[in-house]
């Protein structure tokens, strides 16, 4: 039974990824309001402190193969450049298939009114690779069984711009995988696709109850002849220290989110219950968040006056 389950994986994803005009999918993550460098590089740099955040996610759990995802990032405001640089390691292996992405991120910030709009751009590069090991494939196919595993690089380029005010408002737009590189695996050709994003956000703060904060999110993503993900979320904080929320994700399912700042140190952890046709046992996502402000201290100057030398 196993042997037919890999077996047919192995056929359904080699459909989804060895031909000319088939769009490479980027896994997304639930608590996407906390990692927007990930999707855009506008943002790099703009939380006036030096910023480290890793986020996995268990997809689908109880189901062979399922995708498991995660990315690591690091920036920081830059000012003699005017804006921000920061990388994004990013990890989506799905069965036998995997990419890994190193990318270097810019971003140039300006005000704008009474906000700050960040203008980035990120490159690096896409490695992809196919196991075949994982399939245990029988007979002499020499297209699968002449090596155990395929990969190449592709060189990657994104871009995008994010206007925000902080603790208020924020609005994104961004595309990764502009240049839509391609390589060779298992006797075809895999691209990655253009995407797009779109996310927005507002802070809403009552009078009364000023510790409460309520923040209501968007998060758009398309990719051509593949059908618009929508996610709608709001999240309810206390004190700036502990929060939970909901995230509905369109034709997909329900998302339950909490978390916890304390100092510098933000820890997120959300489920993800699937009402699509994968009733199982739904996906786990842990985020873990470090920042700082790099301060040095100005050397005391004295000064000597003549007359008592």
């Amino acid at each position: 039974m196993n042997m037919f389950k890999k077996a047919l994986a192995f056929f359904i994803i080699i459909l989804v990824i060895v031909n000319d005009s088939v769009a490479q999918q980027e896994q997304t993550f639930t608590q996407y309001m906390f990692v927007p460098s990930v999707y855009n590089p506008g943002y790099t740099g703009s939380r006036n402190a030096i910023c480290a955040t890793g986020i996995m996610k268990q997809q689908w759990v109880g189901l062979e193969g399922a995708p498991t995802v995660y990315a690591v990032s690091l920036e920081s405001p830059v000012k003699i450049l005017k804006g921000g640089l920061g990388g994004v390691i990013s990890s989506d292996q799905i069965g036998g298939f995997s990419t890994t992405k190193v990318k270097l991120n810019y971003a140039y910030h300006r005000k704008v009114g009474n906000a700050l709009l960040g203008i980035g751009v990120g490159i690096g590069l896409a490695n992809k690779k196919v196991d075949f090991t994982y399939f245990n494939v029988q007979g002499e196919d020499p297209l699968l069984t002449s090596t155990e595993e395929e990969s190449g690089m592709i060189f990657d380029i994104d871009a995008g711009v994010y206007y925000q005010k902080a603790d208020k408002w924020y609005l994104g737009l961004s595309s990764t995988q502009i240049n839509q590189g391609t390589m060779e695996v298992a006797g075809g050709q895999t691209q990655l696709k253009r995407r797009y994003y779109f996310t927005g956000g507002y802070n809403f703060r009552f009078i009364r109850m000023p510790k409460i904060e309520v923040k209501p999110s968007v998060f758009l993503a398309y990719t051509q002849n593949s059908p618009i993900l929508i996610n709608v979320g709001v999240i309810g904080e206390y004190n700036k220290q502990f929060w939970g929320g909901v995230v509905y994700k369109h034709q997909e399912g329900v998302a339950l989110m909490a978390g916890v700042n304390y100092k510098n140190i933000k820890v997120g952890y959300s489920y993800d219950i699937n009402t699509n046709a994968l009733k199982n046992g739904g996906s786990h996502e842990i985020r873990l968040g470090y920042c700082f402000k790099l301060e040095i201290e100005k050397p005391n100057r004295s000064y000597k006056n003549t007359r008592f030398l």
